[in-house]
């Protein structure tokens, strides 16, 4: 019989063997995204000679197994294994091994069916009422997988510490308050496989986890016999959020590897990434390339940009708006000034998506769900961030900031590389751009301004490493070099807009109190460095608007002279500034860059220094 490439039969098979796997076959159908006939061919082919699927030696009768073979193998072996169960009148609340395929638990991002093999083995829980409780509370609440994972942990790091009881804790009518407490303790102290203490908001989610597992089965009477006793008390039975360490210098990905990563963007999407069955390759590609031009340039969470919509553009007085919802805070169609090429890169896949084929429920989204098996409208981020993964991990080695002892250049480590992180850049961008706060906390849509201060974080020992370089390169007024000690600089000195300020009063007032009004170009106490080159230039341009529009007035002539001189002084300031950079080695001109950036971010972060606001953006890849 001759068969096309998406059919298989079931004829050489014995009766029993035949009719075992029609049935696990519609068993999976609900499960795996999609059948792959070829794969079930290859399995029926090899197991002619066996009397029934559940036959432990079958995996062995395939010839050189490949991955997806035994795959599809055991998923045929658990859809009849769950059919013989339900036939024998064995409910799945009654079994200690449970398959996550056969209750049908599902992804909490996506919608879609668990396809992945999910067997769990819930004697991993030494309690048998415990082990009852998390049994019924899975087989009836039906969670997601990931809310099962977690309160599976959770109880067995319970389950661990009630064990040290001389019972065993196998007696929950025995229970006491110090029982729970010892629990609260195991929690308190969890760690990961390495050894190492998970973070204290994961320690406190499967505190809660745990708890609210108990809870249901109060509820549902499953531990009806729990002594009152064993309970969470809110006051004593808490974890400590922990304190961010001063030298926490945050989840940005830096500038140079984000100009890495944009030098292979021609690779993203091109691997085993979702959307490969069911749109042509380029398309693919453009997809990826356009979620993540909008994720390096907005600084929209993934699951805002993936939930676009697909007119989520607009246009005033010839600038480009995305216009987007904040889900986090259910404040909806907000409004981002962006840059024309991050607008020309959405319109591009605009107009691709336009020629696609797609469910007809993802109209509404710029990144429209690609199959008709997702519940979900719109690509789920949760194959954005693999997506990244897959990428990141392709590439040739990235380069990080830095040397170590021996002067080489560091690699960074790709595991920093996922969505959310260019979240922590776009800020970050700003801050060292010179972003006063206030602005920041529009762009990133906080409602606090003690939210956006936090991404403004940088190490106090890079701040100091950063003072100490650019010490030794201060200029005066006049543009001649003015060098001092590290402790100096910061001690007898304050920001100012334009430079460092070292006038006694000013200094004592914070640089609240300047004598000439910050015209800092004329005075003698005016100590700029390279940090304040990008704020000095900016002013110079605001200085020429300002001369252009008093010779349109009519205005005086000391007026335009005092706006000339302002020029020329600052001018001559930048033009020294940079002829002394030129002399210099070219790493050490990238070490002062680099310690310029992170006094720019310190000083956007404080409060009482307005800097001037510049427009940041990496450089486009195209």
């Amino acid at each position: 019989m001759y068969l096309l490439a998406h059919q298989f039969h079931l004829a050489p098979l014995p009766e029993l063997l035949r009719w075992e796997v029609l049935y696990a076959v519609q068993q999976m159908d609900q499960w795996v995204r999609a059948l792959e006939p070829h794969w079930i061919r290859g399995v029926i082919s090899h197991l002619t000679t066996a009397d029934t699927l559940l036959d432990a030696t079958n995996t062995a009768r395939l010839t050189k197994p490949h991955q997806a073979a035994v795959r599809t193998l055991e998923n045929l072996q658990s859809a009849a294994r769950a059919g013989y169960s339900e036939f024998s009148g064995i409910t799945l609340i009654d079994q200690d091994l449970i398959d996550l395929r056969v209750l049908g638990l599902r992804h909490s991002a996506s919608g879609k069916r668990r396809h992945l093999p999910g067997r769990v083995d819930l004697r991993a829980v030494r309690q048998p009422w415990l082990r009852q409780a998390l049994r019924h509370w899975v087989t009836t609440a039906r969670p997601t997988t990931e809310d099962f994972k977690r309160t599976f942990h959770a109880t067995t790091i319970a389950s661990t510490a009630l064990a040290q009881r001389a019972d065993a804790g196998d007696d929950p009518a025995v229970l006491t308050f110090a029982d729970a407490t010892l629990a609260v303790d195991a929690f308190r102290a969890a760690r990961r496989r390495d050894g190492s203490l998970y973070s204290s908001s994961f320690r406190r989610s499967l505190l809660g986890m745990f708890f609210q597992l108990i809870a249901y089965g109060r509820r549902c009477g499953t531990l009806d016999d729990l002594a009152g006793a064993f309970t969470r008390v809110p006051v004593e039975h808490v974890i400590s959020v922990e304190e961010p360490n001063e030298d926490f210098i945050g989840k940005a990905i830096p500038e140079s590897v984000i100009r890495q990563l944009d030098a292979h963007l021609d690779t993203l999407g091109t691997g085993n990434t979702y959307g490969c069955r069911d749109i042509a390759p380029d398309a693919r590609h453009l997809l990826y390339r356009t979620m993540y031009i909008v994720l390096r340039d907005t600084g929209r969470r993934p699951l805002e940009i993936v939930s676009l919509a697909r007119d989520c553009l607009e246009t005033h007085n010839g600038q480009p708006t995305l216009i987007w919802d904040n889900h986090k805070r259910k404040r909806h169609r907000r409004r981002l000034p962006i840059t024309t090429s991050t607008a020309d890169a959405i319109r591009t896949w605009q107009a691709c998506r336009d020629q696609l084929h797609l469910p007809a429920k993802g109209d509404r989204y710029l990144f429209p769900s690609l199959t008709a098996l997702s519940d979900a409208p719109y690509i789920s981020s949760t194959y954005l961030s693999d997506a990244l993964r897959l990428w990141a991990d392709a590439l040739p080695p990235l380069q990080a900031e830095g040397t170590d002892p021996k002067g080489q250049r560091l690699l960074y480590d790709r595991s920093l590389i996922y969505p959310y992180a260019f979240r922590h850049s776009y800020a970050q961008r700003h801050a060292d751009a010179g972003t006063p706060v206030d602005v920041l906390r529009e762009l990133m849509d906080h409602k606090s301004i003690a939210m956006t201060q936090r991404y403004y974080t940088v190490s106090l020992k890079r701040k100091r490493e950063a003072v100490a370089k650019l010490s030794a390169h201060v200029l005066d007024q006049h543009g001649h070099p003015s060098p001092s000690s590290s402790t100096a600089y910061e001690m007898r000195s304050v920001a100012v807009p334009y430079g460092g300020c070292t006038e006694p009063s000013n200094v004592k007032a914070g640089g609240q109190a300047c004598p000439i009004r910050f015209q800092c170009a004329g005075c003698g106490f005016y100590r700029p460095d390279p940090s304040y080159l990008p704020a000095i230039e900016h002013h110079i341009n605001e200085l020429r608007a300002d001369r252009e529009t008093a010779l349109a007035m009519g205005a005086a002539e000391f007026v335009t002279t005092a706006l000339t001189a302002q020029i020329t002084a600052y001018q001559r300031v930048i033009d020294r500034m940079n002829t002394h950079l030129a002399s210099l080695p070219a790493s050490e001109r990238a070490q002062i860059e680099e310690a310029s950036t992170v006094l720019r971010k310190a000083r956007a972060g404080d409060n009482h220094t307005l800097l001037p606001l510049t427009t940041a953006r990496p450089k486009d890849p195209r």
